[in-house]
């Protein structure tokens, strides 16, 4: 089953360069679907420096965007409730 994904015209560039680079590499053409399968077996090999790289600080939009999310409710909460909750949904 073949699904679809959305990607950045920058990042398409870059899957298409490492597509040719294998192709000559390999002395035959690789698929994306191929070059997707060998980006994920190395991904799961090198999970923790993935990991590790993908946690970044959030830039000013994301962080503009999360701050729109908050919604003054008018109803004041003591830091004891909040610990209560949060206690209760640990247990």
């Amino acid at each position: 089953m073949a699904t679809s994904i959305k990607i950045r015209e920058r990042d398409k560039r870059r899957l298409d360069r490492l597509q040719g680079e294998l192709t000559v590499r390999h002395g035959r053409k690789v698929s994306q679907q191929e070059l997707l399968s060998l980006l994920l077996n190395l991904a799961d090999k090198e999970k923790r420096r993935l990991l590790a790289d993908a946690t970044r600080p959030m830039s000013k939009r994301e962080i503009a965007s999360l701050k729109r999310l908050c919604v003054d409710t008018g109803v004041e909460t003591r830091e004891e409730e909040i610990d209560r909750v949060l206690t209760e949904a640990e247990g």
